[in-house]
């Protein structure tokens, strides 16, 4: 399977979006523009009080409404994703995920007194782990990417007069701005770390192929009856990671795999 592209996949999020009609969006800037208010008056602690809250309100608002955006441009990409990053065959017989190995190229590092190069580097960046059920995109790219509305402030804190909502309009809009690339760049960063897993797990089972890193080593018990006066277990089974993968430097163990690249 090729890895995906990240500019390709983020260029749906420029695109026009079609929510759940069901679905409530967040509400929008204009609820946070105008928030009413009868004392009046401003001094500089009343001035920083405004910027902070409308930013912050500003913030909060923006980011959840972008990430609704995002969410629904995912779930319309649902099946293309579905496809791309499918977790379930890389899961072994005996229950566990692979590690994830990174794979950079051309690495050199320079000192004053040496140069050292080098044409590849792998390194083991998570390790194997048993999971009752495959990870999937969903937990990956949702992450940091909250909806729900964001309530206003007390009223204390609300502008009093024209000259105060300009000042909170300003931070609002600043605060909004913000907030939407926010949700952006944790979406970006989300893709990464998902295309980084799974094509690091890729690379753990073309490894394992060529002979240069090994399989876990699990144990597995099985006691008939075990428990406790308050509790019996029957049939207890525990499989455990007892030496995790780990690369194989005897480079005369190693297999050729052919690939026809085009």
């Amino acid at each position: 399977m090729k890895k995906p592209a990240l500019a390709g996949l983020m260029l749906l999020f420029t695109l026009p979006v079609f929510a759940d009609e069901q679905a409530v969006p967040p509400p929008d800037i204009k609820t946070y523009l105008n928030p009413s208010s009868q004392q009046r008056g401003m001094s500089d602690t009343v001035y920083q009080m405004l910027t902070e809250a409308g930013r912050t309100l500003g913030f909060r608002g923006g980011k959840a409404q972008r990430a609704w955006e995002l969410q629904a441009a995912l779930r319309h990409k649902e099946p293309t994703l579905n496809t791309l990053y499918d977790f379930r065959p890389l899961i072994s017989r005996q229950g566990w995920l692979p590690p994830v190995i990174a794979a950079t190229k051309d690495i050199a590092h320079i000192t004053a007194d040496q140069i050292r190069t080098a044409s590849r580097v792998y390194n083991i960046v998570s390790s194997e782990r048993f999971v009752s059920n495959p990870p999937g995109w969903r937990q990956y790219l949702l992450a940091g990417l909250a909806t729900a509305p964001t309530a206003l402030p007390a009223s204390a804190v609300l502008p009093k007069d024209g000259q105060q909502r300009t000042i909170w309009r300003q931070a609002v809009e600043k605060g909004w701005s913000e907030g939407r690339d926010s949700a952006d760049h944790t979406l970006e960063a989300n893709f990464n770390r998902l295309t980084r897993d799974y094509a690091g797990m890729l690379h753990y089972s073309t490894l394992l192929q060529q002979g240069m890193v090994t399989a876990p080593r699990i144990t597995e018990q099985q006691q008939t009856v075990t428990g406790t006066p308050d509790q019996l277990i029957i049939g207890d089974k525990v499989k455990r990671l007892k030496q995790r993968a780990r690369f194989d430097r005897d480079k005369t163990h190693w297999q050729p795999i052919i690939t026809t690249e085009k």
